[in-house]
């Protein structure tokens, strides 16, 4: 039995996973007003006062219940501007959706976090898929929550690895702090990095 986007209170956060030519992308949303059972009117958070397009993207939206740790998705559901917002169309009921689904790879690469008004940090890119990442912090000191934003970057195999992501899963170990992050950019060479890493591998 699914999830109708109806049973989804008005004022929750939602977040919406843009994806086109293999590159994906999340805006974090709310849902303001129920119109129909599977229609509702949502506010986008986003740095444009553009009105956004998204007729040449998938898009699948994401609801992170409060006592669940799986979060539900709707596949390939419809944007389209509403005044000054937007309406959101689904064409079926949410699913538990598993990030494991998405294809990892190892990575073990030393990443450099990006932080304003502090010094140089680096952490270790543990693994990293299409849809997200998680790293390991050795010396505890990003003390991030579940939310927080994060952006590192590294280099390795010819391509310059740009990524920035909302903290998802946080496990803190007696000698290591784990971060899983579901991707918030787009990052040109990921793809590519991706299948040339995981060549390696074989």
């Amino acid at each position: 039995m699914g999830v109708l986007l109806s049973e989804l209170e008005e004022g929750s956060k939602i977040t919406l996973v843009l994806s086109a030519k293999g590159k994906l992308m999340a805006l974090d949303a709310t849902i303001k007003k129920h119109v129909k059972r599977n229609i509702a009117i949502i506010s986008i958070k986003c740095d444009t006062t553009k009105k956004l397009n998204f007729s040449t993207v998938q898009v699948d939206m994401e609801y992170q219940p409060e006592d669940s740790g799986v979060p539900i998705i709707w596949h390939n559901v419809k944007i389209a501007g509403y005044k000054t917002e937007y309406a959101l169309q689904v064409f079926s009921e949410g699913v538990k959706h598993n990030r494991r689904d998405s294809f990892r790879v190892g990575i073990s690469a030393t990443a450099k976090v990006n932080t304003l008004g502090r010094g140089p940090r680096q952490v270790m890119i543990r693994d990293l898929s299409l849809s997200g990442f998680s790293i390991s912090d050795r010396r505890k000191e990003l003390r991030l929550s579940v939310g927080d934003e994060l952006s590192v970057s590294f280099d390795d195999l010819g391509h310059k690895i740009n990524l920035t992501g909302r903290v998802v899963r946080v496990e803190e170990q007696e000698e290591v702090n784990i971060y899983g992050f579901v991707l918030c950019n787009l990052c040109k060479d990921l793809s590519s990095y991706l299948s040339v890493k995981q060549r390696q591998k074989k």
